[in-house]
């Protein structure tokens, strides 16, 4: 995962002080988040900056679809069930202009933000500056609430810790369809509009190098791997060649990786989707673990099967040698 410890150090994202009142279960749809504001705002400079924030198309989708969908309701209906939303952000005029969090008020999990200032122009300038954090703390939210789901009906994976060394909190949902090869993990789970995929491997360190040519360098290894793993009815699976894929830095269980988003597709064949690729550095063993998931439902709305594939792959645990013997 990312690191976030410095989220609420080093920005103005502060802890609301109000007394909790009695603790109930929250709701709410994965990925939805409920806009507390009235409607002249909502329609406005306010809106379209939240809007701009928290509906931003996701990277890495053939087709854009928002972050997260978002829900408006009047200050004053927000009352009742609406209360116990998992997520909700508040939008309130004060003479102090601020954004902060509130955990658990009238729910539980819950995550408010509340966001306050003087005037229109305050507000938006409070949600503009601090949007990559908000967006940060309702995502860490949604995989913490999805990888709960998740483990309640966990497949058993002993056969991926025995080989690489790992835990990771996969749904029964998914098959494994590679069961032969020692050095290759592949799952699979239908879906109403197709399938959902995930691989696991490694490569040597060399075959990815920590600079300018790292988008270069994933490619070449993904590619290398479709072609040889991968059995299609048309030409290789590979990486789209038209659309250079997103890289970040990240860490996952405390180890630096790549992060990588992008397009799959079949050569010669109208098959494509996306895919999120993790290169995690593994000093212990000298070579980079490979672990990525991708979706073949190309009429599917794609954001929460996309959605669940990060909340696998960032549940990954390394297990220690004594503990894997």
């Amino acid at each position: 995962m990312r690191i976030i410890t410095t989220l609420l150090v080093a920005l103005v994202l502060i802890s609301c002080k109000e007394e909790p009142v009695r603790i109930n279960d929250s709701a709410g749809k994965l990925n939805d988040i409920l806009i507390v504001v009235n409607s002249e705002n909502w329609d406005g400079e306010i809106g379209d900056t939240i809007r701009n924030v928290l509906a931003r198309p996701i990277d890495g989708l053939v087709r854009d679809e928002a972050m997260f969908t978002l829900n408006q309701v009047k200050p004053e209906s927000f009352k009742g069930m609406l209360k116990k939303s998992r997520n909700y952000l508040f939008v309130r005029k004060s003479d102090t202009a601020s954004v902060g969090i509130r955990k658990n008020k009238y729910a539980t999990p819950q995550i408010g933000v509340i966001v306050q200032g003087k005037d229109t122009r305050e507000i938006a300038e409070q949600i503009s500056e601090n949007a990559d954090n908000i967006v940060t703390i309702f995502k860490q939210g949604e995989l913490t609430e999805k990888q709960r789901l998740i483990d309640r009906v966990r497949l058993n994976t002993d056969r991926i810790t025995d080989r690489f060394g790992i835990d990771m909190n996969v749904p029964t949902a998914y098959r494994y369809a590679a069961v032969d090869d020692p050095d290759f993990t592949w799952l699979r789970r239908n879906i109403v509009e197709g399938t959902m995929d995930m691989l696991i491997y490694e490569v040597p360190l060399s075959q990815i190098q920590r600079d300018s040519s790292v988008v270069q360098d994933i490619v070449a290894v993904r590619d290398s791997i479709g072609l040889i793993k991968i059995p299609t009815d048309g030409g290789p699976f590979r990486t789209e060649p038209a659309f250079s894929p997103y890289v970040n830095e990240t860490q996952v269980d405390g180890r630096f990786a790549f992060e990588t988003k992008g397009t799959w597709e079949v050569r010669d064949m109208f098959m494509a989707g996306p895919f999120l690729n993790y290169a995690i550095y593994n000093a212990d063993k000298e070579k980079w673990l490979i672990v990525e998931g991708y979706i073949s439902a190309p009429n599917a709305v794609q954001r929460n099967y996309l959605f669940e594939i990060e909340a696998i792959l960032n549940s990954i645990r390394f297990v220690e040698k004594e503990d894997n013997q």
